[in-house]
């Protein structure tokens, strides 16, 4: 047995141990844990509960109106006239001989979905400008 030196006491053993992989979990745990709650606090205190409303001011002068958008009116023109020329046909047709109704009646369809597609576009259009159609 060594000699022990007079006023030298041995290290004392700790009390809690931890492997080094569970140690380095429990510090990453303990920082995600901060983060979550920063986090948490800072979206409180940009969405905080609103306040009472206060006596509403004057209005600012209008700014200026913007460019006009487009408009597809011209393409629509040309397109519902198209239209109407297929149903005069049509009507001329189905009137005189009734043969040839078939083509007419592809043709017409064939126009009228690209009306709706054309319409569908300018409402698109007039949307997106924030411009009444």
């Amino acid at each position: 047995m060594p000699e022990r030196l007079p006023g030298i006491e041995p290290e004392p053993k700790p009390l809690v141990s931890l492997p080094r992989n569970q140690f380095i979990a429990l510090v990453v745990g303990v920082c995600v844990l901060s983060a979550a709650i920063g986090s948490g606090i800072a979206l409180l205190a940009q969405t905080g509960p609103q306040g009472s409303v206060g006596k509403q001011g004057k209005p600012g002068p209008a700014g200026p109106r913007g460019p006009e958008g487009e408009s597809a009116t011209a393409e629509l023109g040309a397109v519902e006239g198209e239209v109407e020329e297929l149903r005069g046909q049509l009507e001329g047709l189905e009137s005189s001989a009734g043969e040839g109704n078939g083509e007419v009646e592809e043709r017409l369809e064939r126009v009228e979905e690209e009306v709706e597609e054309l319409g569908s576009v300018a409402s698109q259009l007039c949307g997106e400008v924030e411009f009444p159609c």
